[in-house]
């Protein structure tokens, strides 16, 4: 009862912030744990992406330190303006590192090489799914911070928090502008699977009345893999390294020189690059998307080759695209995380992040890329009780070139990404809704 009624006064005062963009008020966020947070929606941002499909953008404070804010994206059909229609089911998308939520869920807020409607969240909306996405504090860290003491302690853990955040904030703005107060789905891409994880994998230790995800979709990765498995070592091998580099006071990872490597490739595509001998600037851009990475067949977007190893084109994403999506990515992410992943990933079980996988009986679907982690992804979903999983792996390549199959990211960034992935997710969302 007392839970209820915490939804009841926390619903009560978002309605304030909902009948007007210019808005600030705080109120009260039931967490997972059915704590209350004070939360403070700084800004709300109305554009239209198209058509009756609408962008929401909050600019949600989570605490008191300067960068302690997360972006809340919505992505919906509306009946009038501020005014969504009533949808099917509700999603919350978590991005991978270091990503943004416009450069691998929105991307035609951040290059003209997409249509307007050529991005997931767009396609789900126009179908009518509630589509939610979290921006991470460190995504929205400026790119001219030069100290990093604020990021020593912004962990997995932090990141899996803030999510629940997100994910009880949804769920009152959506019963606030005529929605479901219910449970949404959860999508994790890359490392958002080891955020989802954790948030689901703690879920189950709580009553049913304070959970919020009602379905799981991990996205070409898991929050562990098998033993023996190539990444796992990987990352056992990079631990050590990150332990001491946090132990010598470096708190963060910096990723500014894609904007660079972008930068370079949209001013100047001809010219040599600086960062690699015979490649043009155009060239080495398409490069640091189709090279593999971690293990012999592992890369972001599938590339064209000439005979000197020199990547030409892409196969399935727009290669202009894909230089956006490059300069669209943070500048910098906690290097915490990347412990606390390692952590996870190489021991196995790690309390809280996955001791508790045997107990998640929500329904899975897994998507996975050939040229990403695909069937070894899949592996996590093994140690759940769900008895409803759903499997959808893209090869178009045989089995002998994984080097050169559909990528990492060409999940979401592909000209045929709608009908190999998106309609699958929309099919098993609407399926359970």
């Amino acid at each position: 009862m007392k839970s209820l009624w915490r939804w009841i006064a926390g619903l009560a005062l978002i309605v304030v912030l909902t009948l007007s963009a210019a808005a600030q008020t705080f109120w009260a966020v039931p967490d997972a744990n059915g704590v209350l947070n004070n939360v403070y929606v700084r800004h709300v941002e109305r554009t239209v992406l198209g058509e009756d499909v609408v962008h929401y953008l909050y600019d949600v404070v989570v605490g008191s330190g300067e960068f302690d804010r997360i972006g809340l994206h919505r992505i919906v059909r509306e009946a009038h303006p501020w005014q969504p229609i009533h949808t099917a089911t509700a999603l919350l998308m978590l991005p991978g590192g270091p990503n943004s939520v416009q450069m691998i869920f929105i991307e035609p807020l951040i290059s003209p090489a997409a249509a307007w409607d050529h991005a997931i969240t767009v396609f789900l909306a126009k179908h009518n799914v509630d589509v939610w996405a979290m921006d991470y504090r460190w995504a929205l860290v400026p790119a001219t911070t030069t100290k990093f003491q604020f990021m020593k302690n912004w962990g997995l853990q932090r990141d899996a928090d803030d999510a629940k955040i997100a994910l009880s904030l949804a769920r009152l703005i959506r019963g606030a502008t005529g929605q479901s107060l219910g449970k949404m789905h959860l999508l994790g891409f890359s490392y958002g699977t080891w955020v989802a994880y954790p948030v689901v994998n703690q879920e189950t230790q709580l009553p049913q009345s304070l959970r919020n995800v009602k379905g799981l979709i991990p996205v070409d990765a898991g929050v562990t893999f098998a033993a023996g498995e190539p990444f796992r070592k990987y990352m056992c091998d990079l631990l050590p390294q990150d332990k001491a580099r946090y132990a010598a006071g470096t708190y963060n990872d910096d990723y500014s020189f894609l904007k660079q490597l972008s930068d370079l490739g949209r001013s100047a595509p001809d010219d040599p690059s600086p960062f690699a001998d015979g490649f043009t600037n155009y060239q080495f851009a398409l490069y640091v998307g189709a090279s593999v990475t971690y293990e012999p067949s592992w890369h972001f977007v599938a590339g064209v080759f000439n005979d000197s190893g020199i990547t030409t084109d892409l196969q399935y994403t727009d290669p202009w695209l894909f230089i956006d999506v490059l300069r669209a990515a943070p500048a910098y992410s906690p290097v915490r995380a990347d412990i606390d992943q390692e952590r996870v990933t190489c021991h196995n079980v790690v309390a809280p992040f996955d001791d508790h996988l045997a107990e998640v009986t929500l329904p899975i679907l897994y998507v996975g890329a050939a040229g990403g982690f695909g069937e070894r992804g899949y592996y996590a979903v093994t140690l759940t009780s769900s008895g409803e999983i759903t499997k959808v792996i893209v090869q178009l390549h045989s089995s002998d070139e994984p080097a050169l199959d559909f990528g990492h990211a060409d999940l979401f960034t592909a000209r045929n990404a709608e009908t190999l992935v998106w309609q699958p997710i929309l099919k098993w969302l609407l399926a359970h809704r």
